[in-house]
């Protein structure tokens, strides 16, 4: 089920917040967290009812191993027991995301015809699977408290983070689940929580949904790109997975805040960033927290010399770009960012102002997504020689006439009976009207940091309301997130 479709909005939502509401307002609290386990579970299996099983099965093994462990902590048995709850949860990953990854690159290699496997991702694996290894190692390393099942369960399945995360702590959610204050219903808590889910729909419906016409037209037809086109088709997208990604996020931590179980901010208005060290300090922060506890930690981080601080760092963005998808892109792509993170940290590069650096690390976390973006590495290389080759063949006015905005429907359609020869400069404003829309909002406060200011008055409400309904009247064709199978 999508936060962004009316059974959600309108069925879904309304059912989990009555249940959870009058069952905590009775003090049956037990049946409460079951209550909000089994919505979490209908929530999932909206998507495809088999991922259901898989989901489970991973969770009740996941908590089983966690038991265990405890129960020989301290011996070589305990250790076997970590280092088998981690092959497990890697393995489960690695059998239906990298499979046929593995199996393509093998036959490449040595000219061999294995069969690819017949596996479809389950929708939210690669999240549920770090969040249940981050709880395994940490319940080893004695920063978690053992919990019970139910806790476990809600941990894992809780709805506004099933999806897409963020990837949360255990230490982060479990105890929210026994404070009597975040039982009960708060009304100012609860209006900040649709303020940021309204924001947060706005951001996808409104904006990323509606860049994605133009965008994906662009990707369709990257022979076709002049260089105007093929820049803004990059800085496009790049803005695209922000509104789409950070969209949900929003949405995510607005539901949490409804229910009184909070998740963790995942972005920080990245586009602000000076350096590309800072902005994965601002961009998907929850992942970055992961690699960086569990992997570049362990290698030695920073502790070992230069050299071997690159080195760690280009290990870790290489391996986050696996973990977002199974293709040499998303490699390349992780690599690109680990390069441009070592060397901030040589700290070589000196400007005068602080916006040029800004406006560096913009250029080149672009230039990095087209290649998370494209089909291959080598289109990848293609848009990028698009832009630097001096060319224009109008292409621009093509992917504005993909935009066909609904809000505009009258007035292009006038222009197409009327003035046709008018359509494409009215087309090519309206897309320019959407970049600057998308340039104000990126320019100002993010959702969270206008929440926490608190301004509540008739106007905001109004505002909010009024952004609630474009947003669902936006929604004619339910789209997915850009994350959704990562």
């Amino acid at each position: 089920m999508l936060f962004n479709s009316h059974i959600f909005i309108f069925v879904f939502l309304p059912i989990a917040l009555a249940g959870w509401f009058f069952l905590n307002g009775r003090k049956r609290y037990g049946l409460a967290q079951g209550f909000l386990v089994g919505m979490s579970l209908w929530f999932y299996a909206w998507m495809n009812p088999s991922h259901l099983w898989i989901l489970l099965a991973s969770c009740l093994i996941g908590y089983g191993l966690c038991e265990w462990m405890d129960r020989v902590r301290g011996t070589a048995a305990g250790k076997a027991v970590l280092a088998a709850g981690c092959f497990f949860h890697l393995g489960t990953l690695g059998y239906f995301k990298y499979s046929n990854f593995f199996l393509e690159n093998v036959n490449a290699v040595l000219r061999t015809d294995f069969a690819m496997v017949s596996v479809i991702l389950p929708v939210g694996i690669s999240f549920y699977t770090f969040q249940q290894m981050a709880y395994l190692i940490d319940r080893w390393k004695g920063e978690e408290e053992r919990c019970s099942l139910l806790d476990y369960l809600t941990f894992m399945l809780y709805f506004p983070q099933i999806l897409q995360g963020p990837i949360l702590l255990g230490k982060e959610l479990i105890p929210q689940l026994h404070e009597e204050k975040r039982r009960q219903f708060d009304a100012q808590r609860f209006a900040e929580g649709i303020r940021l889910f309204v924001m947060g729909l706005a951001k996808k419906v409104l904006l990323a949904d509606s860049l994605a016409k133009p965008v994906n037209f662009g990707y369709e037809n990257v022979a076709s790109l002049d260089s105007i086109s093929a820049i803004l088709l990059a800085a496009g997208y790049l803005t695209e997975l922000y509104f789409d990604f950070s969209g949900y996020c929003d949405m995510a931590m607005g539901l949490g805040r409804m229910f009184g179980i909070e998740v963790a901010q995942n972005f920080d208005s990245p586009f602000k960033s000076a350096s590309v060290k800072e902005f994965w300090r601002r961009w998907h922060i929850t992942l970055g927290r992961f690699f960086t506890r569990y992997v570049y930690i362990p290698l030695g981080g920073s502790r070992r010399g230069k050299g071997r601080t690159i080195l760690n760092t280009l290990i870790v963005f290489t391996l986050s770009g696996l973990w977002h998808g199974a293709a040499w892109t998303f490699v390349f792509w992780g690599f690109l960012h680990g390069i441009a993170v070592a060397f901030d940290s040589l700290g070589a590069l000196r400007l005068p102002k602080k916006w040029m650096h800004q406006a560096l690390t913009f250029v080149y976390v672009c230039l990095a997504f087209v290649f998370f973006r494209a089909s291959t590495i080598g289109e990848g290389f293609a848009i990028l020689r698009a832009m630097i080759v001096p060319k224009w063949n109008g292409f621009l006015f093509r992917m504005a006439e993909a935009l066909d905005p609904s809000e505009f429907y009258v007035l292009t359609k006038a222009a197409s009976l009327g003035a046709p020869a008018l359509l494409p400069w009215i087309n090519l404003i309206l897309l320019l009207l959407l970049i600057g829309i998308c340039a104000v909002v990126l320019a100002a406060q993010n959702a969270p940091a206008i929440v926490q200011e608190g301004v509540y008055s008739k106007k905001a409400a109004f505002l909010t309301a009024c952004l609630f309904a474009w947003s669902v009247l936006g929604m004619t064709g339910v789209s997915t997130y850009l994350y959704f199978n990562f």
